[in-house]
């Protein structure tokens, strides 16, 4: 049996980072027994609690059953899984965790007394399918080329940050991402794993941006993007990602997390390139700041008169 690919936020170069940036210490956490292996990456705060690090849009957790049949998986899902809850639970849990799409079974964290959450995002198979994608986002991809608009992978830095602030500004968040930290996270990582991509308009200006985090073998990261105000009318978006997108299938990636889907309309732009809705599962310990949590979360959408 195939070892299991590494994935992008199991890189070496994601954790020094991530530890340059925090002070967290990653530690990672493997077992096999049987032909079954899972593996995980955990990031220690001072106290030997669990933090999941800014801008991390998930914990690192990977499994792979030996069985065929759906019973066999499950139990060595929850063998396996066993002593990693075990040892989230002797260390505790600083802020909610949050496991990638393919972690599907959390009762063993409800059983060991964990808040479970869910959140969702929108995934994409290489290579993709024009026949799937919205036809709206096909004529922005060329509406943007009729208008002079190119796409290609860049080291300008400072072009992507300012894409990217134009967007905080506009979504009403922050990435806290400067020139600095995306020149360290591209020299831990190497040009192959960080790809940035900056679509420009006819006159050399940059008017969107996306960062991908990248293993050959493996789904692909869409960590950030963002756009310039003035430039959301001539399809930049739209354009930039699908030059991603191919040059990510060239580059070996079997497909893409476009990581999130609760900012309604960014979720239907995702949406529209055919992409499939999947669950994220959110873990925490029961605590004053987890309530707290629970209330802000609760409170936001029905301020907004949100459903």
């Amino acid at each position: 049996m195939s070892e299991l690919p590494v994935t992008p936020l199991e890189l070496d170069g994601w954790l020094e980072y991530n530890a340059w940036r925090t002070g967290l210490r990653p530690r990672r956490f493997g077992a096999s027994d049987g032909g079954s292996e899972i593996r995980a990456v955990f990031y220690v705060g001072r106290g030997g609690r669990l933090w999941l690090p800014a801008n991390n849009p998930y914990l690192p957790l990977v499994f792979r059953s030996a069985k065929s049949r759906p019973n066999g998986r499950t139990s060595d899902w929850l063998a396996a899984v066993g002593p990693l809850v075990e040892e989230m639970r002797r260390r505790g849990v600083a802020n909610g965790l949050m496991f990638p799409p393919n972690v599907e079974d959390v009762r063993p964290w409800r059983w060991a007394g964990f808040l479970v959450g869910v959140k969702y995002t929108y995934c994409l198979d290489f290579p993709i399918d024009p026949g799937c994608v919205d036809k709206r986002h096909l004529r922005s991809v060329e509406t943007a080329a009729g208008r002079g608009l190119s796409v290609d992978r860049s080291d300008d830095l400072d072009a992507v940050v300012g894409c990217l602030g134009e967007t905080e500004e506009r979504q009403h968040f922050s990435y806290r991402l400067g020139s600095r930290e995306l020149v360290e996270l591209r020299s831990r990582l190497g040009d192959d794993a960080f790809r940035a991509y900056v679509c420009r308009d006819a006159a050399g200006r940059a008017a969107s941006t996306c960062v991908v985090i990248h293993v050959p073998g493996s789904r692909a990261i869409g960590w950030v993007a963002g756009a310039r105000r003035e430039s959301l009318a001539d399809g930049a978006g739209h354009a930039v990602w699908r030059f991603a997108f191919d040059d990510l299938t060239t580059a070996g990636a079997t497909g893409i997390d476009l990581c999130g889907a609760n900012i309604r309309s960014v979720a239907e732009f995702k949406a529209r390139w055919g992409a499939r809705l999947e669950p994220t599962y959110t873990v925490r310990t029961y605590s004053l700041r987890a309530a707290a949590r629970f209330s802000v979360d609760w409170l936001t959408p029905h301020r907004a008169g949100m459903p």
